[in-house]
């Protein structure tokens, strides 16, 4: 991990200039958690299905069963089933997928609030960019990474939960910058 450290480079921001940054081609802050598109489901789903032993073992069987010389059985046999299975599963690998893009949709389209020109503009947490200036209420979700820069306390602390994250529900206390 030192090793990586050492060869990422730096990485210069300007905060609140969206012009600036946009420059740079930073990572955008849309989440995706779903495996499959449209296009890519059937090809995708199908190669993970028949990554399973059993599932390539009865396509195996299938395929010595097409052969009339070796097999007495009509295919249809090793057929059907074979088909059942990987209907009932893609259903379901297409079920999970689907709420993982409606789960997706509604963390991408949350509103939160930013500064532009030095007012407040509500933005949706997936316009949100590198150096954007965010702010956060009370129990609000933390719509990205983000650099704490003051808070309403005198001392420039607050407390976070990170349950989401890694289960934690302890709060944990973060310090605004002291040169803001």
């Amino acid at each position: 991990s030192f090793f990586f450290f050492l060869l990422e480079k730096s990485r210069k921001i300007r905060a609140n200039n969206q012009d600036a940054n946009a420059a740079k081609e930073f990572a955008g802050n849309q989440i995706s958690t779903s495996k499959y598109n449209l296009l890519t489901f059937l090809p995708k789903n199908l190669f993970e299905q028949f990554r399973r032993l059993a599932n390539a073992y009865f396509l195996f069987l299938l395929c010595l069963q097409l052969i009339p010389q070796i097999s007495s059985l009509a295919p249809v046999t090793t057929i059907l089933p074979l088909v059942f299975v990987l209907s009932l599963t893609a259903i379901k690998d297409a079920s999970d997928d689907i709420a993982r893009h409606r789960s997706d949709s509604q963390v991408n389209n949350r509103e939160t609030k930013t500064v532009v020109g030095g007012e407040l503009v509500t933005k949706k947490w997936k316009d949100i960019q590198v150096g954007d200036m965010v702010r956060l209420e009370n129990n609000e979700f933390v719509t990205a990474d983000i650099v704490l820069i003051s808070t309403s306390l005198d001392n420039g602390l607050c407390f976070i939960e990170t349950a989401e994250l890694d289960g934690e529900t302890n709060l944990k206390v973060r310090q605004a910058l002291e040169e803001t």
